[in-house]
């Protein structure tokens, strides 16, 4: 599978305790400024896209479109989710590198 880099990355994240997943949790974290990188599945909602998206831009905080909510979920050992924070820089870094590796990056 070519995204094994990334979805791996994001189950360590989860296990370091360094991640946060779900729409309240990622924008709340946001709002803290203890957000590095914000992964948006493919399917998310417009809205959600658009929400998370301007929240990123306004903060300087990079977001990539990556992976669909089921795989996503998998991932990090939950039922479905379309929106992830990832709270340690250096790990946000890896991840940001993984998926331009895999061709998947956006700003």
């Amino acid at each position: 599978m070519k995204n094994d880099r990334f979805h791996s990355m994001l189950g360590l994240s989860k296990k370091a305790g360094k991640l946060v997943s779900g729409n309240y949790s990622v924008d709340k974290y946001l709002k803290l400024k203890k957000i590095f990188l914000v992964v948006l599945a493919t399917d998310v909602s417009k809205n959600t896209f658009k929400k998370f998206a301007t929240m990123c831009e306004r903060n300087k905080v990079p977001y990539i479109v990556y992976s669909t909510k089921e795989l996503l979920a998998k991932a990090i050992g939950r039922e479905i989710v379309g929106v992830i924070g990832i709270t340690d820089e250096g790990l946000a870094k890896v991840l940001l590198d993984a998926a331009k590796e895999e061709n998947y990056g956006g700003e």
